[in-house]
Parts: C-alpha cells; sequence; structure tokens
C-alpha cells in the first residue's frame, strides 16, 4: 500500500514528467534532418513549446527570437537567403528546454509540393522499365519528403523523415514528382526538395480550405450533403459502429481481390471518411503549413470529371484557398490536363482545364499526350509529364529560354469559308506529328462536326470542310481517347480545344 509520502513523490514525479514534455520543443512534420529551405524569400519557422517560453532560432549566421504563447504555439521566420549546398544545422532552443533540438545536414535551394489523387500518387517502382529510371547514384542536392497517407487525425511521424535522393528513397516516391524533381534539380543546379502529399480515388473538394468551400455559394451544398449524412447518426457512438463495419467490408473486400472484385467499400460520411470536404487538407496539408516553398504541382480531376462545369468555379477556389493559407497570393500552381483514357466526359473536363489554366493568375497546365492508356486509367508512362512540369516552371519561373508549354488556342477568326485559329506558346514554329492532322473537326451553326481539311500556314492553323460555307467553330482532339499531332518544333503537344467564333477567348463550348 502507498503511503501518504510515497504517493506525494509519486505525484510530483508524474507532474514533472508532464512539465518535461510539455517543455520539450515540437516542431511540424517538415522540420527534419536532411531538409532544405526555400531560398529568396522569408522561411517560416514555427513549433510547440512549454507556454510562455523564448525560443531561439540560429541558422547560417542568423538569430531569430520568438516567444511561445498560453497554448505553447510559436513562430517566427529566418530573412531570404541565397540557395547553399553545403550542409548547415538549424538549431532551436528553449529557456523552459535543456536541450537544444538540431537539425542536421540542411539545405537551401527551391521547394515544391506534389499533390493530388492517384496519378500523382502513381508510385516510380509501378512505372513502365521502371529499373531503368532509377538514380545511379545518390544526389545530395535533391531530397524529398513523403507524407504518410492521413485520412484522420494526426501524420503518422513513424520513419517520416526528409531523404535524400538514391535508390532506396525512391521507387515508393510518387513517379512524376521524381522525374518532375530530376529534371528541375538537373537544370537549376541547386539544391531541390520537394514534398509529396497526395491519396489516390479523391475529390478536388476534399483537399479544399473549408473557407473556400463554405465562402462559395455554388460550393456550399458540399458540406450540406456532408451534415446531413453524418446528421443521420443519432449520436457519434452509432457513427463509430458503423466505421467500424465499414472496415470489416474493407477486409473482406481485399480477402476477395481488391480492386478485381469490384470497388472498394466506401466509408460512412463523417469525421473519419477521407471523402469528406477539406478533409484531406486539414490531415495533409493544413500540418504543413506556412512552410515556405516556391510553388505546387498537381495532378487531379479524375474524381471530379463527370462534374466538368463546376470544375470552372471549384478549381479556381481551390486554389485561392490554398494561396490565402499558404500565405502566399501569387503562389505558382501547375497541374496536368488529364490524359486519353477511354472515359466520355474527359473531353468535357480537359476544356474545362483548359478553361482554368487561362483564367487563373500564375497558374499553368501540362498537356499528358502520349501518356495515356485506353483501358487503365492508370497509364504506366509519367515520365513526359514530370518534365513538362519541370520545363514550364523553368520557363515561366525561373526564367530560361524556350516555350513553357505546347500550342494552346487563343482565338478563331473567319477568313471565306475556312477559320483560321491561332495559338499562344508556338515556340519556333507550328509541326504536325504524323501523316495529317487529323483530329481536327469543324461545325456551323448547327453544331454538327465533321472532320476538317487542315493546313498550317505560319503560326496559325486553317480549317474548312467541303459543303460547310459558314463555319463557325473548331475543335482539336476532343475525344476519350485522341490522336494528338499538333506540337510546337520543340515537341511540346498542342492541347485538345473548342473555340467559337462567337467566343475568341477560346473557352469552352460545351457539345
Amino acid at each position: 500500500m502507498l503511503t501518504h509520502r510515497t504517493s506525494a513523490l509519486v505525484i510530483i514525479a508524474c507532474i514533472a514528467a508532464t512539465l518535461s514534455v510539455h517543455a520539450q520543443i515540437r516542431m511540424p512534420v517538415c522540420f527534419t534532418d536532411d531538409m532544405i529551405l526555400q531560398r529568396n524569400a522569408p522561411v517560416a519557422i514555427w513549433g510547440d513549446a512549454a507556454p510562455g517560453s523564448e525560443i531561439t532560432i540560429t541558422f547560417v549566421g542568423q538569430t531569430a527570437k520568438t516567444k511561445a504563447d498560453k497554448n505553447g504555439e510559436w513562430r517566427t521566420s529566418l530573412k531570404p537567403m541565397s540557395a547553399n549546398s553545403t550542409p548547415q544545422v538549424l538549431r532551436i532552443s528553449s529557456t523552459l528546454d535543456s536541450k537544444t533540438l538540431e537539425l542536421k545536414n540542411v539545405l537551401v535551394g527551391e521547394v515544391w509540393l506534389a499533390g493530388g489523387q492517384s496519378n500523382m500518387g502513381f508510385p516510380l517502382r509501378s512505372h513502365k522499365d521502371w529499373k531503368k529510371h532509377l538514380p545511379s547514384k545518390p544526389n545530395p542536392a535533391i531530397r524529398i519528403l513523403q507524407i504518410p497517407v492521413t485520412e484522420f487525425g494526426e501524420i503518422n511521424r513513424r520513419h517520416l523523415k526528409w531523404r535524400i535522393y538514391d535508390k532506396a528513397s525512391t521507387p515508393n516516391f510518387s513517379a512524376v514528382a521524381y522525374f518532375f524533381v530530376t529534371e528541375l534539380q538537373k537544370r537549376l543546379k541547386i539544391p531541390v526538395g520537394i514534398i509529396g502529399s497526395y491519396r489516390g480515388g479523391t475529390w478536388n473538394e476534399n483537399w479544399m480550405t473549408p473557407e473556400s468551400i463554405k465562402n462559395e455559394p455554388k460550393l456550399k451544398y458540399l458540406f450540406d450533403k456532408y451534415d446531413k449524412e453524418y446528421g443521420k447518426f443519432k449520436d457519434h457512438a452509432a457513427y463509430e459502429t458503423a466505421y467500424q463495419d465499414f472496415l470489416v467490408k474493407v477486409k473482406e473486400w481485399e480477402a476477395k481481390g481488391g480492386w478485381s472484385s469490384g470497388n472498394r467499400p466506401m466509408a460512412p460520411l463523417g469525421p473519419k471518411a477521407y471523402q469528406r470536404p477539406s478533409g484531406l487538407y486539414e490531415c495533409m496539408i493544413k500540418p504543413l503549413q506556412p512552410y515556405s516553398i516556391k510553388g505546387v504541382i498537381w495532378y487531379q480531376g479524375e474524381g471530379n470529371s463527370w462534374r466538368y462545369d463546376e470544375f470552372r468555379t471549384l478549381f479556381p477556389a481551390f486554389i485561392k484557398g490554398w494561396r490565402k493559407t499558404w500565405e502566399n497570393p501569387k503562389l505558382p500552381f501547375y497541374f496536368v490536363q488529364l490524359p486519353p483514357f477511354n472515359a466520355k466526359q474527359w473531353p468535357h473536363f480537359r476544356q474545362a482545364q483548359l478553361d482554368c489554366a487561362r483564367a487563373i493568375p500564375n497558374c499553368g497546365m501540362v498537356v499528358s499526350e502520349g501518356c495515356g492508356d485506353l483501358k487503365d486509367i492508370h497509364p504506366k508512362v509519367k515520365k513526359p509529364i514530370g518534365i513538362r512540369l519541370a520545363n514550364a516552371v523553368c520557363v515561366e519561373e525561373y526564367g530560361q529560354p524556350g516555350p513553357a508549354y505546347g500550342p494552346m488556342c487563343k482565338s478563331v477568326r473567319q477568313k471565306g469559308n475556312k477559320l483560321v485559329v491561332a495559338f499562344d506558346h508556338v515556340g519556333s514554329g507550328l509541326v504536325c506529328k504524323g501523316p495529317k492532322l487529323g483530329s481536327f473537326e469543324i461545325a456551323g451553326k448547327d453544331k454538327a462536326f465533321v472532320k476538317a481539311d487542315v493546313s498550317i500556314v505560319g503560326d496559325t492553323i486553317e480549317v474548312s470542310s467541303k459543303g460547310l460555307a459558314e463555319p463557325e467553330t473548331v475543335r482539336y482532339a476532343y475525344a476519350a481517347f485522341p490522336v494528338m499531332d499538333l506540337f510546337n518544333k520543340e515537341g511540346l503537344p498542342a492541347s485538345p480545344f473548342t473555340v467559337t467564333l462567337h467566343d475568341t477567348t477560346g473557352s469552352t463550348l460545351t457539345p
């Protein structure tokens, strides 16, 4: 039996242990050894410590100080720094913690975030001939951080750290992000870091900030639907019972062969369902903010493709929300147009993506020609996409020469019985890769499209059709799995498009 004295000692020891835990500095998941800090911009440093403790940050001759608030939260920043390939130590100390936290082998360079759904999450080890693409030797100038899929709760920190680019760290990383960061570092010749935070089978709204949904009248229904479905449970215990039943069904599904046996069971809509609006943003993006990054590469849309008209509202709101919470209203955002695939709605969705690329400032879109599969929504070729993303970034963000993209329709005008289409991103000139430009169609007022006769005239395309005296609309590669044969001479593919004389901005004409 414990005496009053021993009980008191135990209580004191427990209190001391608790205070010790709270006194310890706790950093966000993106702060580990081998990290890369963003160059030429203020570098946000934040974390948790004992309430009221004074925090001191030292790095490469800089010292920054701040104080933890009553909740133990603190934040400061380092002044902008030039790129630095020499490993440094980032030190964080607290007046109420005798141990200084040291993060070693830290470089300064460019940092990008790769996000999206399954085609961004598609790992290098699943790429066609993937072993041929493995790095021949470690490259300490490239660092990767892969955020584990987190559907609810906190990110699992076990084994979570920045890793040096080599044969061991890259096979399970995003193939698109791998090829992007490889090409980017080769062209910039400075340290480059990339954070991968993605999950397959997701919708854009899963990654949006709550405010970007609630503040947009056309999207508010997403939370209304969530509230209605979650409200069907009499209390959280009832929801938890349904969620446990769902986990049993998932195990049964896996035992039957997974996807080969049908679609994966869906979790009941509630606080543990990844498909809830803003759920993945809260779990997999918000914990990273405001880590200083240069920009975002994004590959997502399959889940929203049936709602292609809504996407023109949803995607700009999504980007605006991230820019606000990342405290950078001009945060560069580069995304991938959906590739060829046997899905009838995808031509309309690609047009919506093109419209968004034109309408959103500091936003670019790369075309995924050559990276599609008629029967597989997860095509096994991703390298051209990663290279095209890196090229667009190098041209537009870092001022390197050359066109950032392939040709993109900008306007159309009438010339007798022909339509003349003008393009942006022509580069050294337009070129046809193939026997003929067979993916152009033309229509009059009746919107009945027929194959067009096509000729390249300078930096324009002239289209016509016998028997069609007054053409109004032209479209290119407007099919689920189109032949895409229009390029610029630099080898970058043209985007599919539809354009009409009554809309010379090149925005959508939904068939």
